[in-house]
């Protein structure tokens, strides 16, 4: 493979794809590419419909399409763990950019690509040689393999990048500045000579050199840029950047076997009529980085937003002013500020009621969006903390492993604010689904107390059930869904818990109605006074106890969901005596 001790340096030939350095010049190149193809493709139907049914393969000799004839099938080496260019996807299937341009191969010579079942790079190696396989993509020319094997043209380069993690200003690399590489990779020769003031770090493979850099053990890496961009897809990890092209590449081509010099022509004559733009479009899809021109886009697209932003305060300023006049025309005449007043009032409420809309659904939208933007770094910050405290190698002492602790249990604590936040948007969004189902109350609210009693002992609370197992099933069914009504009730009794004192009482219980069903959780904690009961429901508002940990959006939640149940939330509280939460929802049947 690539990465193997023996690669060659770089190959000038001007027809192999870099993926390196977009810029907007290759990208009209692009576009001129697949409007060239158009053409192309309309002035070959044009001439098919002219002159019957040409053979689309015209390029080959006679001799070369007798060879197609006689060997229709050839067995393609598969790899499970060669990504981007082959690797088993999750299910189970051989793809990567060796299969997109073994598929294009195919359509060009009318060959048929057959990929074998994955083994290592080695017995692929001993089977092409043995000829158990005809070829292998993506195979890298070296002296020793030349000896048995035949090489057709490169058609992919890759080259080698120094990494760093997002937020560090260096460039490329210092005098003196370690820097890590995999072990047995000829980059660390490369390195040993263009940078020979550069000590090497030298690790077992790829993955542990990019958690390495992503953990900030190290402060630079060097990689081939293919292999890092399949790796932290792969691994979730999206703190690291590409920094500089140190100079180097792998330049890969197909591999077959030796007694087939027909077909390494064949494939030459086929790797040539793949045009650049098909060549830079298999190379964007596997290979991608972030480069200073992707920077440069950022930092215009920011400065059209503060653009944007100036202009928009500058039109509020202009409808502040527009309104003051508006108010002097008012006082010059009693009948006419009358109508004018009344015209301006309905235009205000609709203005109003579009500026609220418009506001709420900005609102929900950016906080889907930021929720779903901060999983990822928090999940890495989880994943990271996990693996510092549990590495059997790097074993921490107990000063690290209660720092290690705090982290993961600030992001555990963010990690649900991140889930309320997103079920609060999902919820004022409409796009949240709830169910109505018949439910048995009993279980569910025995399940309920069951998982919270952990937490009422450790506040020194007594929770209790007021229900007898015999009543768990000769209650009514209610009408709800069991889930959102379940997460309703952990909140409630959460709650209850988390604003009790010690030796305070929690009771939930549930009786049937005439006209619907009722569930209580009742408890003896702190209360709340007449003005934070008329604030209770409003979101991120914590009452003034800032000494609690909350987000100020579970109730707010609860009460939404409750409604679109069908049914309503009550609170009966008063300040030093308690509180007393009441679901009234709809009986089932």
């Amino acid at each position: 493979m690539y990465g193997q001790p023996g690669a060659t340096a770089r190959d000038q030939n001007p027809g192999v794809v870099t993926a390196l350095r977009p810029s907007l010049k290759h990208l009209l190149l692009r576009v001129c590419a697949v409007l060239a193809i158009v053409l192309s493709a309309a002035v070959l139907w044009l001439s098919s419909a002219t002159q019957g049914h040409a053979d689309p393969r015209d390029w080959l000799t006679p001799e070369e399409r007798a060879w197609v004839l006689q060997h229709p099938t050839l067995r393609v080496g598969g790899s499970a763990m060669y990504g981007p260019f082959s690797y088993q996807d999750d299910e189970g299937r051989i793809t990567g950019l060796s299969v997109d341009y073994a598929q294009r191969l195919s359509e060009l010579t009318g060959l048929r690509f057959d990929f074998q079942p994955p083994q290592t790079f080695a017995g692929n190696l001993a089977a092409l040689s043995g000829g158990e396989l005809d070829l292998m993509m993506s195979l890298r020319e070296t002296p020793e393999r030349a000896q048995t094997l035949g090489f057709t043209r490169p058609y992919v380069q890759v080259p080698a990048v120094l990494l760093r993690r997002a937020g560090d200003d260096r460039g490329p690399l210092r005098p003196g500045e370690p820097v890590a590489v995999a072990r047995g990779y000829v980059v660390a020769e490369f390195l040993r000579e263009r940078y020979a003031t550069n000590p090497l770090q030298l690790d077992i493979d790829d993955r542990t050199v990019l958690r390495r850099l992503a953990s900030g053990e190290v402060g630079a890496a060097v990689m081939d840029l293919a292999g890092a961009t399949y790796l932290m897809r792969r691994d979730g990890i999206g703190n690291l950047r590409v920094v500089d092209d140190i100079g180097y590449a792998y330049a890969l081509g197909i591999g077959y076997r030796r007694d087939w010099p027909m077909l390494g022509r064949i494939l030459d004559k086929a790797l040539l009529r793949i045009s650049d733009g098909e060549r830079q479009a298999i190379a964007d899809r596997w290979i991608t980085q972030d480069t200073e021109a992707h920077r440069w886009q950022r930092r215009a697209l920011w400065a059209f937003g503060l653009a944007l932003a100036a202009v928009l305060l500058g039109l509020g300023v202009m409808l502040l002013w527009n309104r003051a006049l508006q108010r002097q025309v008012r006082r010059h005449g009693e009948q006419l500020q009358r109508e004018l007043a009344e015209r301006l009032r309905l235009q205000d409420v609709d203005r109003a009621r579009e500026t609220a809309e418009i506001t709420s659904r900005t609102k929900s939208e950016f906080l889907s969006q930021a929720s779903h933007e901060l999983r990822t770094p928090l999940n890495a910050v989880l994943g990271f903390s996990q693996l510092l405290a549990c590495d059997p190698r790097r074993p921490l002492d107990e000063l690290q492993q209660g720092r290690v602790r705090h982290i993961e249990e600030a992001a555990r604590h963010l990690l649900v604010l991140i889930e309320d936040m997103m079920l609060l948007s999902r919820v004022e969004s409409n796009s949240l689904t709830v169910q109505s189902l018949p439910v048995q109350a009993g279980p569910l609210l025995r399940r309920c107390v069951e998982l919270a009693q952990p937490a009422a002992q450790a506040a020194g609370v007594a929770l209790r059930l007021g229900l007898t197992p015999d009543e768990d099933h000769t209650l009514p069914q209610v009408k709800a869904d069991p889930i959102r009504l379940e997460q309703v009730l952990h909140n409630l009794i959460s709650n209850a818990i988390k604003y009790n004192r010690r030796g305070g009482w929690v009771t939930v219980r549930a009786e049937s109605l005439p006209r619907g069903f009722l569930i209580e959780v009742a408890d003896n904690g702190l209360g709340m006074t007449v003005d934070q009961r008329a604030q209770l429901f409003q979101p991120f508002n914590r009452l003034g106890r800032v000494d609690q940990p909350g987000t100020g959006i579970g109730l707010v939640i609860c009460k939404q969901l409750v409604e679109r149940m069908g049914g309503r939330i009550l609170v009966d509280s008063e300040s030093g005596a308690g509180s007393r939460f009441t679901l009234e929802l709809p009986a089932a049947g």
